[in-house]
């Protein structure tokens, strides 16, 4: 619960910063464009006068024209193949873009915030369920609003190659195939494998830890929570703040010298708590394959995070 709750918490944030910056004008198809101002940028790059596309000199109203030129990507004359008013009724249309966007940045979001501030390292014993449903429902969602939306803008597939706006769109749509198969192949094969070979503890507390055995020690699923600082084990078991294996970004099973360093607490915060034994971090095991497809899988992923980010921002801004 504790990973959910920061996998919602980052989202929420992002994604009230990005529709403020997208007010102005979203790049995303499912926004209908009913007026705009009339540009002299616009009249000089198509030849054409204000009421070519506007219903008065003054801008205000586009015409069908006007609608079918914004949608086009600002190309004169206007490309076909795309729908002015679509199938799909505009108070539904918005609101099915609406519920796109929110599942794209809780699904965005989580990747951010989990990749970048917890480290891919939380899940190399398996994935926690609740980033698993959280992360499975936003992809489902980001699809199925995807091809509405989709539907309700393109008259003709032909515009996905035929258009720099359907190009775009393109790149898209292979980046959400990639993301998707990726974790489908995480949830069905490399997972199940992480938690099968993660490690139990024993009945018997060891008098020497080493990085594999304080690893199954991580306050999950009723099992003790341990940490390591400075070649000893301590136990965080009993403690509030270490509910759950977790204290803020930092996860129980691990050796917590370095982090407790760019604490805003010392050491002092150990001192009381029971010491277990000793904690030899020179016998440190290799990664097995699951845990490097994983890592590899989960990095890819953040790339693709960006990369997708770039081509909206090419989408909204252009070049």
């Amino acid at each position: 619960m504790n990973i959910l709750r920061a996998g919602l918490r980052a989202p929420a944030i992002l994604l009230i910063v990005l529709c403020l910056i997208a007010g102005a004008r979203s790049p995303f198809p499912w926004q209908a464009v009913p007026a705009a101002w009339a540009l002299p940028e616009y009249s000089e790059r198509s030849g054409q006068g204000c009421k070519t596309c506007h219903a008065s000199l003054d801008g205000g109203t586009l015409t069908e024209t006007g609608l079918e030129y914004a949608a086009s990507g600002y190309k004169w004359p206007p490309e076909g193949g795309f729908r002015v008013l679509g199938p799909i009724r505009k108070p539904v249309r918005l609101f099915i873009g609406l519920l796109h966007i929110v599942a794209a940045f809780m699904w965005f979001g989580t990747i951010l915030y989990v990749h970048i501030l917890l480290r891919p390292a939380y899940a190399a014993k398996g994935l926690p369920h609740g980033e698993m449903v959280l992360g499975l429902v936003s992809m489902a969602l980001v699809g199925v609003t995807g091809v509405l939306l989709t539907v309700s803008r393109i008259r003709s597939l032909d515009v996905l190659w035929e258009s720099r706006w359907g190009a775009l769109l393109s790149i898209k749509i292979v980046i959400y195939f990639i993301m998707v198969s990726s974790a489908l192949f995480i949830v069905s094969f490399v997972g199940p494998k992480l938690r099968r070979a993660a490690v139990r503890p024993g009945k018997e507390v060891p008098s020497v830890f080493d990085p594999l055995t304080l690893s199954g020690y991580d306050g999950k699923e009723g099992r003790p929570a341990y940490v390591a600082f400075q070649g000893k084990a301590y136990d965080v078991t009993g403690l509030k703040l270490w509910k759950g294996g977790m204290h803020i970004k930092h996860r129980a099973g691990e050796d917590l010298t370095d982090a407790l360093g760019k604490a805003p607490h010392g050491e002092e915060k150990l001192d009381g708590l029971p010491v277990l034994g000793a904690y030899d971090s020179a016998m440190k095991p290799a990664l097995r394959p699951e845990q490097k497809a994983f890592y590899f899988i989960a990095y890819m992923n953040l790339a693709l995070v960006f990369l997708a980010l770039i081509v909206i921002s090419l989408w909204r801004w252009g070049i």
